[in-house]
């Protein structure tokens, strides 16, 4: 990405180097928001923060862009303004007062927020998370971009209110959601127009679970959070019950808002003298049942009121909801064997190449359930890496915080969590406790150390693909700090060099600024004991202060590594298979089982599932990724009648790597299937990946195979 010229408004290059955006209209010199981050930003050493999108007390939602997916994202960041502000870095945040513990408690939420969407996701109707993660002293979690308007917008566009038929249409899909919500023991407890969103493609996706609480088994008192209008009187107090019937009563409240223009009287006023009118009562037409059913939702009591939302859903239509995924959990065992046998049989046939036939006998053995994209908060070094800073420069942010280090007066640096020791020179001090990132009293100089398995789009095996990349790895470099005025930059030297008994691979460059400051940089790749990946300890100073170099250079040599690093990604590589990758270690930990030099992965999740199988192909050396996709494809309407193919086929960057791809959906016994076929090649060696769900949202989303598609390489 073109940094000198993209658009921080729709992320698109723009044709000069004007500040008016011809695509978006965005005017690149509009003042940000107070407090919030400069557009340009790197979060994670992966996410370039754009315009906000929105500020509330307690918060700031960003346009994101990821540099690893090269998708939009949205970035919502905890920044409590009446608690912390930003400090004059314009990157940290600071506490205003002595309130630290209602700063941390309000943190601690946040992240349950994330945790929560995480749990949620590939649920249709939900915007979903992708990342959560602490960074600059308070916390982010990167959601879905999702292009549209809110339905509180739209009503406003339509003179305030939609018919009967219409709101309907918007909100069933946001119902039907939310019997999964609360499947899982959670109520949302803030649903309003304000909260769900009509995309572009006329989709609709309930927002904003900042408010959710699990109302199963929770003897604690609940904080009272509400929304005027729509929330129920057991809101009002904080040991108020609360649980499904909470969500029915705001549901039929947003359908109340949008049918008859008018806001409901609160609940709580409601109690003593009840001034709710019917829609009838209004001058509106509508069916009878469905009048009736939401009047009955939003009774005052919350006995007289639906008792959960399928409940609701089903008096608005007059039928069963026919929930499948209730189905789905009483035939897990049946679900599982029928999907062994169909991955069985799609695999005997879409392996048959004009080249060569693969047998294939897949055995599927449920162990456990995998919790998708839940990963936690610890420091995951897949791409999440941060550039080392000069506070006079600007030059970035610290790296994400492990846990469990030590600093002592001697200026010796051990650092548990990745395993590490290093001498810091005089005068530098730690940006955060375990940050690994240090700065110097005058703010000039910088010293940081990670370890990493993925770096601007590349997987980092061994200290070969770091020099293979090396210039890749400057230039990414270099393009986080575009936002520092750089004018020019270039590579010094590129060398191994011994460090101990440790080999590495070190990276001299400079960047000029604007006003003619030189900033020098040294990057060392370093062998670790993991067996993939490498630490990488990078230094800064003023180009001109010699006495400094030779400290940094020293502290370098120091580098001591102790054992293998904690980090939340292992490399999955088998005697038995060509091919190795990476991917996100999970609790519980996924089964692989191996048959015939076919890698397979099941996961179960409550009623969710996916299946997904990895394989070479035969590749006689020219033959296109596509037309390899086509063969594997072929005949697949005589395995499945009725199947049908979503959308045109695609091509998709991960990494390095370029994949092919063709969504199809079919019926199984009566639930929708997806399915993904992905096919690329890489050094004369052909993949392919076939990915199977109920879950249509995982097709292009699955963590364990996005993880794949981006580090997949042959074993060699």
């Amino acid at each position: 990405m073109d940094l000198e010229r993209v658009c921080y408004g729709c992320f698109q290059r723009k044709p000069d180097d004007s500040s008016v955006c011809p695509y978006c209209g965005f005017h690149a010199e509009e003042e940000q928001p107070f407090l919030a981050l400069p557009m340009g930003t790197v979060l994670r050493g992966r996410y370039l923060m754009g315009k906000v999108l929105g500020v509330g007390g307690f918060g700031i939602t960003y346009l994101g862009y990821d540099l690893v997916l090269e998708i939009k994202v949205a970035v919502k960041e905890y920044m409590p303004s009446g608690l912390a502000t930003r400090h004059a870095d314009r990157y940290q945040v600071v506490l205003t007062g002595r309130r630290k513990e209602d700063y941390e408690n309000g943190l601690d939420r946040f992240l349950e927020e994330a945790r929560i969407l995480a749990k949620l996701q590939g649920t249709p109707n939900i915007v979903s998370v992708q990342d959560h993660f602490k960074e600059n002293n308070t916390a982010y979690f990167v959601m879905e971009y999702v292009d549209g308007m809110s339905l509180k917008a739209y009503l406003a566009s339509q003179g305030g209110k939609i018919p009967y038929d219409q709101a309907l249409t918007i909100l069933q899909p946001i119902m039907k959601a939310l019997i999964q919500v609360h499947g899982l023991g959670l109520t949302h407890r803030d649903i309003s127009p304000d909260n769900v969103s009509i995309t572009s493609g006329g989709d609709s996706k309930l927002l904003d679970f900042g408010a959710a609480r699990f109302s199963l088994g929770d003897e604690k008192s609940v904080s009272v959070i509400l929304k005027h209008g729509f929330a129920p009187e057991e809101q009002y107090s904080s040991h108020g019950s609360q649980g499904p019937w909470t969500d029915v009563y705001a549901m039929g409240a947003t359908l109340y808002r949008c049918i008859t223009g008018e806001l409901p009287p609160d609940s709580i006023a409601r109690i003593h003298h009840d001034t709710l009118k019917s829609p009838s009562e209004l001058g509106f037409d509508l069916p009878a049942n469905i009048e009736a059913a939401i009047m009955k939702a939003m009774a005052v009591k919350a006995e007289d009121r639906f008792p959960s939302m399928d409940a609701f859903l089903q008096a608005i239509t007059g039928r069963s909801t026919g929930a499948t995924l209730p189905k789905v959990g009483r035939q897990r065992g049946k679900l599982a064997s029928a999907n062994s046998e169909t991955q069985t049989k799609l695999l005997q046939k879409s392996l048959v190449l004009k080249t060569a036939v693969l047998v294939i006998c897949i055995a599927v053995t449920v162990l456990g359930v995998w919790k998708l994209l839940s990963r936690d908060s610890a420091p995951d070094q897949m791409g999440t890496s941060e550039p080392p800073f000069s506070a006079s420069s600007e030059l970035g942010n610290s790296v994400a915080e492990p846990s469990g280090s030590t600093q002592t007066a001697s200026n010796d640096y051990t650092n548990d969590y990745l395993n590490f020791s290093i001498k810091i020179p005089d005068g530098f001090q730690e940006t955060d406790p375990g940050s690994a990132a240090f700065i110097s009293s005058d703010g000039s100089c910088s010293l940081q150390i990670g370890f990493y398995t993925y770096w601007s789009g590349f997987p980092v095996y061994t200290l070969a693909d770091a020099e293979a990349n090396a210039e890749k790895y400057v230039q990414y470099f270099i393009g986080i700090l575009q936002s520092t005025d750089i004018t020019d930059y270039k590579i010094l030297s590129k060398e191994y060099q011994q460090i101990g008994e440790l080999n590495s691979y070190q990276v001299q460059f400079e960047a000029t600024e604007s006003s003619g400051s030189t900033m020098r940089f040294l990057a060392a790749f370093i062998d670790g004991k993991n067996g993939f990946g490498c630490y990488n300890v990078i230094a800064s100073y003023p180009q001109e202060d010699g006495d400094m170099q030779e400290k940094l250079l020293a502290s370098i040599k120091s580098f001591q590594c102790l054992a293998a690093a904690g980090t939340s990604y292992k490399l999955f590589s088998d005697e038995n298979l060509s091919f190795k990758f990476m991917y996100a270690e999970e609790e519980p930990a996924l089964d692989f089982q191996m048959e015939n030099g076919i890698l397979t992965a099941v996961s179960m999740t409550g009623s969710d599932y996916y299946i997904l199988t990895v394989s070479t192909l035969p590749f006689a050396g020219t033959e296109t990724a596509g037309k390899l996709l086509e063969q594997v494809t072929e005949g697949l309407d005589t395995i499945y009648p009725g199947i049908q193919q979503l959308a045109e086929q695609k091509t998709q960057q991960n990494g390095e790597m370029e994949w092919v791809v063709q969504n199809y959906t079919y019926e199984n016994e009566g639930i929708d299937v997806y399915m993904s076929y992905s096919v690329s090649i890489w050094q004369d060696q052909a993949y392919l990946i076939i990915f199977t769900s109920n879950q249509q949202a995982q097709l292009d989303n699955n963590g364990l195979k996005t993880d794949i598609m981006g580090s997949l390489r042959p074993a060699a």
